[in-house]
């Protein structure tokens, strides 16, 4: 069955997760701008991902006629509520509800080892390509909140706690402006690490 859970986070959050799987098939009725991007992508895996995201959209009583975008991109609903996307090779990823949610899903490689340059400064990172993958998706996900403003995941965003038994920690914004402090969670699951982040009020 490629719907894989659902999370239910706090207040009427609801994160859910379609594995992928290159055999399936997607019954899912599409707008014409979906149509036209689809058609617009050259990798099959990404065909996949855009069609498993709209299987989750459609498990949560949507459309993919629900789905808005900004000119720079972010998705929204119609609605209102709140929404997050995220897929990484074998799985897609949505958040919904009225809280704003940044997710990110990472599959664990040796990836980011030669990536580290680019996004940590001064963490204290625990060895091992886990953590690293937690910290990659912690800002990703705040990314995710930011409203596409000019983030350095190098300079302007830092992770200051990590608690890799209980699965939580704490980030922080410095960006000029946009200076936040962030409470996040994450779980392992087949090589990927799930992630969840929201701004500590």
């Amino acid at each position: 069955m490629p719907f894989y859970r659902e999370i239910a986070l706090e207040g009427d959050g609801r994160l859910s997760l379609w594995k992928i799987t290159e055999e399936e098939h997607f019954p899912v009725e599409l707008t014409e701008n979906s149509r036209k991007r689809l058609a617009g992508m050259k990798l099959a895996g990404h065909h996949r991902s855009f069609l498993a995201v709209r299987m989750l959209l459609q498990r949560a009583g949507l459309t993919d006629h629900d789905l808005l975008y900004t000119p720079d991109g972010r998705p929204s609903l119609e609605d209102g509520r709140h929404i997050s996307i995220s897929h990484s090779h074998g799985f897609a990823a949505l958040y919904i509800g009225t809280e704003a949610c940044g997710i990110d899903i990472e599959k664990v490689s040796t990836r980011l080892q030669k990536a580290k340059p680019h996004f940590l400064q001064n963490e204290v990172v625990p060895p091992g390509l886990e953590p690293l993958t937690i910290i990659w998706t912690v800002k990703e996900a705040i990314y995710k909140l930011s409203d596409s403003r000019p983030l350095s995941f190098l300079t302007d965003l830092h992770v200051s706690s990590l608690d890799l038994n209980s699965g939580t920690g704490t980030a922080c914004s410095t960006f000029p402006g946009w200076e936040k402090e962030f409470h996040f969670q994450f779980e392992r699951m087949e090589g990927y690490i799930l992630t969840w982040c929201k701004e500590i009020w």
